[in-house]
């Protein structure tokens, strides 16, 4: 395709071959073909900070390439990766709702991603898809800007999703001897562990009431559900009446900034960190799976934590 051609004329093969298409911009910025293409793939993901991260790690790093929105509803995900696959696209991000579900249209997924059940990372060599999930190691990552030796810590995780997946076998790998799980439905959470544990950590299963009298025994709690984030904003999974004041509390929300749930922990007098660390660590251990080395975090922290702020004025 020339450079002279008309802007009107560059469309995707897709669109060329009038079959649908919700990206037709993707192919070509600015007249030109775009080098290497990646993205994220979900539903919503208007507001999703990837696209800045990982925009900023292609600068820092001289790398020609472009990282985009893919929206995707539940029943749009097969129509959406196989016109994914037709663009030869590099890699992409997977978030909610697909991470279960995109496994079936993959060619192999690594064991991280096989012991947390889920995907949040695609490596596409050639027309071969590989899954792998980087929310372990990025949770880790952002844990140990604040906790020494993580073996010695007690720690409830709140909520028995594929994040909380994740963190529970990255916290059994940095070998945390007492890791408890609280979710609303206590037979996930029990599954959760019968499949991951494998002996090696003390593991209680047990309902959002009990872990809210339980609280005083922990060094570190972990949130991992939605609640605190829209359309669930201004609600917190638990009370955290009884949380002692020397606990770690991490919400891996990070927009809002501090949820209710942070805000009551803070207020306990506890010390806390939202989601924004582990985002940037899990996208840099993606950016490295992709192109082989980490690129540096703390010049990117400072541009998205001013996005988030602009977001909230």
């Amino acid at each position: 395709m020339g450079d002279g051609e008309p802007a009107e004329r560059r469309r995707c093969r897709l669109c060329a071959e009038g079959r649908p298409c919700v990206y037709p911009e993707i192919d070509y910025l600015g007249g030109q073909t775009v080098a290497k293409l990646f993205g994220i793939i979900g539903d919503p993901v208007e507001n999703s900070l990837s696209p800045a991260i990982h925009r900023l790690f292609f600068d820092q790093c001289g790398i020609d390439a472009e990282y985009r929105r893919f929206p995707a509803k539940k029943e749009e995900l097969r129509e959406r990766l196989r016109e994914l696959r037709e663009r030869n696209i590099s890699g992409f991000n997977v978030t909610h709702p697909h991470k279960q579900a995109v496994i079936e249209f993959l060619d192999e997924i690594d064991l991280p991603a096989k012991e947390a059940g889920a995907v949040n990372t695609v490596v596409c060599k050639g027309e071969r898809w590989i899954g792998t999930n980087t929310d372990g190691t990025g949770f880790i990552a952002s844990l140990k800007e604040h906790v020494a030796d993580i073996g010695e810590i007690s720690t409830l995780i709140i909520g028995a999703g594929g994040a909380a997946r994740a963190i529970y076998r990255a916290l059994l790998e940095e070998g945390a001897k007492r890791i408890d799980v609280a979710n609303r439905h206590p037979d996930r959470a029990a599954w959760m562990v019968e499949r991951l544990n494998g002996g090696r950590a003390e593991s209680r299963v047990m309902t959002l009431e009990d872990c809210e009298r339980r609280l005083s025994g922990y060094g570190l709690v972990v949130q991992t559900t939605p609640v605190g984030m829209a359309p669930l904003d201004g609600r917190t999974p638990v009370s955290l009446r009884h949380l002692s004041d020397k606990a770690l509390v991490i919400d891996i929300i990070y927009h809002p900034k501090e949820t209710v749930f942070l805000r009551e922990a803070r207020r306990k007098g506890a010390k806390t960190a939202n989601g924004l660390p582990m985002l940037l660590h899990q996208a840099a251990f993606a950016f490295q799976k992709w192109f082989g080395h980490l690129p540096d975090i703390a010049p990117v922290r400072e541009k998205i934590d001013q996005i988030l702020e602009e977001r909230s004025c």
